[in-house]
């Protein structure tokens, strides 16, 4: 009995799929594990600092955007990224 095309490849895209996802639960799962084990109090403390601050600056660009008026948005932001030059390579101010 011969198999077609079609069916071959969702057969082997289906085994393919559910090797990979299932490896990757298994390493998460594994990894949750161990955590506790290999996490010193030290790195610990240091995630909830970075947690801390990326919270934190997270409110002050909330705070920021929220206290915009909608003239603020009229004009884009431009940014003086390169300076003036005349045709012997210096700025004018210089």
């Amino acid at each position: 009995m011969n198999m077609d095309a079609i069916t071959h490849t969702i057969l082997a895209l289906g085994c393919i799929a559910g090797a990979y996802y299932g490896g990757r639960a298994l390493q998460v799962r594994e990894a949750r594990r161990m955590w506790g084990d290999i996490a010193t109090p030290e790195v610990k403390r240091e995630i909830e600092l970075m947690n801390a601050l990326i919270k934190h600056m997270s409110q002050e660009d909330h705070d920021y955007v929220t206290s915009l008026s909608p003239e603020d948005y009229q004009q884009p932001l431009q940014l003086e990224l390169f300076r003036e030059y005349n045709e012997y390579g210096y700025s004018p101010s210089e």
